[in-house]
């Protein structure tokens, strides 16, 4: 530390504990209190922890030879939630005093009511309370409500950590969306951002630069990896293995462009059946899961380090996303009142027509919903993960896919194939490579000439794994089933496989 960042600690020393100030005795192990200060912190003003000071203020030193392991079991057990929930991102200093080693521990204003050990605490004075009137966590929530961590200065953040083509494509979209010439076309670079309130002033260190929101609008990758690295959207297809995934984009990119990549792999991987809206057919695909999208995108708490998903099942699709709750439990979406949790993100939306008023994303997905899932209701969960679950139509997503793949039949007596034509409901979407395999594999299971899987990997050139995955997805098409012992069975068609594969 330099001597300033020195002086400026033995002034927190002399200046004693506090409503933001803690000295915690820590020699090889962290404090067994640490927690519940950390959280009191939080949920209220932020405030400093000193590790290996005393009370009193006189310096105790933690072990040098233990520094290392107390920084990361600090840091390890911040972000673990079942310890703190909502986890927190904390960056400790060891600093050196009159030959002794302490722990420097800042703790900001959390923008949500944390808790550790299942309560809320709450600082007062110089000590920690655990919350258990509902009265007071009810005035701890409406006090964090005006706390938006999208308005973050960030001082170094400039125009060259910015996507250029995602500025220009902003500009066009609200003019699209006007209808009309908006300010926003002639204007530079620097005064849309300055228009759009991306440009602030923190108040409290006078710093003046543009903001967290800017970054998440417009910024590259990189810029998004080094300013707020907890930042990114997992998208998954699970609905043949729930456990892992059959297809998955990670996407750590501004808002715009993640919000096209979760739109292609919703259309990659999701039904959309014929609408009719008076005369007009519409995508209700299109209506439900731009709505939601939006909203994952919109009202996201980015200062959290949980990861915001998008996760496809067979029978519903669920969004989780980071939340800064006001109330905990399922949505009404006839009388629930919307709040919004990044405003400056919600405008911006709102101006390029991404977004309509507040609140009307859970409308306009409610109103669509039983059309696109055969009369099932979507649900919509508050908590520190905002949960939205869009059940499906079962038969749309097993009819979704039937590829049809000509295969040789069992008495071909030329080199001219007759061919053998499968035509069923796979739920999967198959690359080229895959439906030959699959239906090479078939082809020998229809003809009475199984192999094991390392043969069949062998002759593919893929894994026993993919082996084994292949033969599933034929297993849930209902087209194959397993006759016999593990050692000595083998596969053989199924009656409805039997059904499927016609002679032409």
């Amino acid at each position: 530390m330099s001597m300033s960042d020195e002086q400026r600690i033995r002034q927190i020393l002399r200046q004693g504990e506090g409503p933001t100030v803690e000295f915690k005795e820590a020699h090889t192990d962290l404090p067994r209190s640490l927690f519940e200060t950390i959280c009191a912190f939080l949920n209220r003003e932020g405030g400093v922890v000193l590790l290996g000071v005393r009370d009193n203020g006189t310096i105790t030193g933690v072990d040098p030879h233990k520094v290392n392991k107390l920084v990361k079991d600090l840091v390890t057990t911040a972000n673990s939630p079942e310890k703190l929930s909502p986890i927190c991102m904390l960056f400790p200093e060891v600093i050196e005093i009159d030959g002794k080693t302490v722990l420097y521990v800042p703790v900001p204003p959390g923008s949500q009511v944390h808790r550790t050990k299942g309560y809320p605490y709450d600082r007062s004075a110089d000590g920690d309370f655990r919350i258990t009137d509902p009265e007071t966590l009810r005035l701890m929530y409406l006090r964090k409500a005006a706390y938006f961590s999208e308005n973050q200065v960030l001082p170094h953040l400039t125009l060259a950590d910015l996507n250029a083509a995602t500025l220009q494509r902003a500009r066009q979209l609200a003019q699209v969306y006007r209808d009309r010439q908006h300010p926003w076309v002639t204007m530079s670079d620097e005064a849309m951002l300055r228009s759009a309130g991306l440009w602030q002033r923190d108040v409290q260190t006078g710093k003046e630069g543009y903001t967290l929101a800017t970054a998440l609008l417009f910024g590259t990758p990189q810029t998004l990896l080094t300013t707020v690295p907890q930042y990114f959207v997992d998208a998954l297809l699970r609905r043949v293995d729930e456990d892992r995934y059959d297809d998955r984009d990670y996407i750590r990119d501004n808002l715009l462009n993640t919000y096209d990549r979760l739109i292609d792999f919703v259309d990659k991987h999701l039904y959309d059946p014929f609408y009719l809206e008076g005369p007009q057919r519409i995508s209700i695909r299109g209506v439900i899961f731009r709505e939601v999208i939006v909203n994952l995108l919109a009202h996201r708490e980015y200062s959290s380090g949980f990861t915001a998903r998008m996760m496809i099942y067979r029978d519903r699709v669920v969004f989780e996303n980071p939340n800064r709750a006001f109330y905990q439990g399922p949505i009404n979406p006839d009388s629930f009142t919307p709040r919004t949790k990044n405003p400056t993100l919600a405008n911006f939306f709102k101006e390029t027509g991404f977004m309509d008023q507040l609140g009307s994303g859970v409308r306009k997905v409610t109103k669509y919903i039983g059309a696109y899932a055969n009369g099932k209701e979507a649900q919509f969960i508050e908590g520190d993960m905002f949960r939205t679950i869009i059940p499906l139509d079962d038969r749309l997503m097993s009819a979704m896919v039937a590829p049809s793949v000509a295969i040789a039949s069992s008495d071909q007596k030329s080199k001219e194939s007759t061919g053998v034509l499968i035509n069923v409901p796979i739920n999967v979407l198959l690359s080229e490579p895959s439906r030959q395999r699959i239906a090479g594999i078939l082809t020998d299971i229809a003809h009475d000439k199984p192999l094991r899987s390392t043969q069949w990997a062998e002759r593919y050139g893929v894994t026993e794994k993919t082996i084994r995955r292949d033969l599933e997805i034929l297993r849930e098409a209902k087209l194959i089933q397993f006759e016999g012992s593990k050692k000595s069975g083998r596969y053989v068609l199924t009656p409805t496989g039997k059904q499927q594969i016609i002679n032409e």
